[in-house]
């Protein structure tokens, strides 16, 4: 370590591969890291947990379950026996199943988001406040928070990407909610008439992908209808079931990535209206990315336009973009078939941090690959056993890493487990 800063401060590293060694230094440490378990809910019953995101700032993190509930917890928010642990601050229970009522909700709305701010108390200290400026019509609209709240199991959380005021639910009753953090509500709801697989947010736009054959895109500026694309291909005929943005900082929120139930995955550039850049192909799978549904993928987080794709073929594969062209890289790890055979298992089978790309498997494990070798580097395997009455393999439904290295912990991993437990775990460094 020493050596390395070293060798930064005299400039034969930049910043930013130094960053990137630190980042992996601390990834490796996970390794030897054991879980801290922590209860989704109260209740004996235990509630799969579907879904978890950590706010842009690291200090936040959102988790929701089968049951469409919705918890925030403050990482590091209180001690125990000299150790700091996360405390749940907020929950909203999901709405029964057999209780609701249509409701007319307002279609515009303008969101202005605002960074976080931080407020000095009595104490002298700075207490953390959620800013988001939302029309009154629209709070006005959902004064009962029960009324928006999800009947079915949430599928997806994903925070507003510029500040932590926002938050963003997609769900199978076929909805999107957009949340208030601070009074932990609902301000807008969208129908979308299909079950939500996946949504992922980036600027001002929500990318939605549901079993309609058009991935959606909702314009948080203006909040009109929602934006199909390709609605002119007549080749589109199955159900979209993941779409993420590219990070990528010279193409902006311009490409989107999406994959259906047939194996297929298409690149969008959304400066070019109805027209697709281009789709994922290989010889080998009859001129499409995957034999089988496609059910997640995950840009390179460095920002170059690199993307890993999984579906039920039981391949893992990493693709490189070239202007409208993509080839094959690498795939990662060997073909099983039995890793991910369920389409709708979960929402979240790929992250992609540093050098490593976490794949969440149908065996009760999370395998980690080399993203530049496509070897295994690691598994996490699922700790809490299993359960005497349940012949089910215990599985891990839902995951998120912390990253930023300016905190008192360093790097985290939080996963959440399926309705055998109904616990989320983290390793941290």
């Amino acid at each position: 370590m020493n050596k390395t800063h070293l060798q930064w401060r005299l400039g034969k590293l930049s910043s930013l591969q130094f960053y990137d060694w630190a980042l992996q230094n601390e990834i490796d440490k996970l390794k030897e890291a054991k879980a801290i378990v922590y209860s989704y809910r109260k209740s004996s019953i235990a509630i799969g947990i579907t879904s978890l995101a950590l706010d842009p700032s690291g200090q936040f993190l959102l988790s929701t379950g089968e049951d469409g509930s919705v918890g925030l917890w403050a990482l590091d928010e209180s001690r125990n026996e000299d150790q700091l642990v996360n405390k749940r601050i907020q929950f909203a229970p999901g709405k029964s199943r057999d209780v609701g009522r249509d409701i007319d909700y307002h279609s515009k709305t303008h969101v202005v988001a605002r960074r976080t701010a931080f407020q000095t108390g009595r104490n002298g200290q700075e207490s953390r406040k959620f800013y988001a400026s939302v029309q009154p019509s629209i709070r006005n609209a959902l004064r009962d928070p029960q009324e928006a709240s999800h009947t079915f199991s949430i599928t997806r959380v994903q925070w507003y990407p510029a500040d932590n005021g926002l938050f963003f639910t997609g769900s199978n009753d076929q909805k999107v909610n957009i949340w208030d953090t601070n009074a932990f509500q609902v301000v807008s709801s969208l129908d979308l008439a299909h079950r939500v697989s996946q949504l992922d947010a980036h600027g001002d736009l929500i990318a939605v992908a549901t079993e309609d054959s058009h991935p959606r895109l909702i314009d948080l500026k203006s909040m009109s209808a929602t934006i199909s694309l390709g609605v002119k291909r007549t080749e589109m005929r199955h159900g979209i079931n993941t779409a993420k943005f590219s990070r990528s900082e010279s193409s902006g929120p311009q490409l989107l990535a999406t994959g259906d139930n047939d194996g297929n995955v298409r690149v969008w550039d959304l400066r070019m209206s109805n027209r697709a850049l281009c789709d994922l192909t290989e010889p080998d799978t009859m001129g499409k990315a995957h034999a089988r549904c496609c059910n997640d993928i995950c840009w390179n987080p460095s920002g170059t336009l690199e993307l890993v794709t999984t579906g039920n073929d039981g391949k893992c594969k990493m693709w490189s973009l070239d202007g409208s062209k993509s080839y094959l890289l690498r795939q990662l790890g060997a073909t099983d078939l039995m890793a991910n055979r369920f389409r709708r298992r979960t929402s979240h089978y790929l992250m992609w941090e540093g050098s490593y790309v976490f794949c969440n498997s149908d065996h009760g494990e999370i395998v980690v690959y080399q993203s530049h070798s496509g070897r295994q580097w690691h598994s996490f395997q699922y700790p809490l056993g299993v359960s005497k009455d349940r012949l089910a393999t215990p599985r891990f439904q839902s995951m998120a890493i912390q990253t930023r290295l300016a905190n008192t912990v360093g790097v985290r991993l939080v996963l959440g487990t399926d309705n055998t437990h109904g616990k989320m775990l983290e390793y941290r460094v």
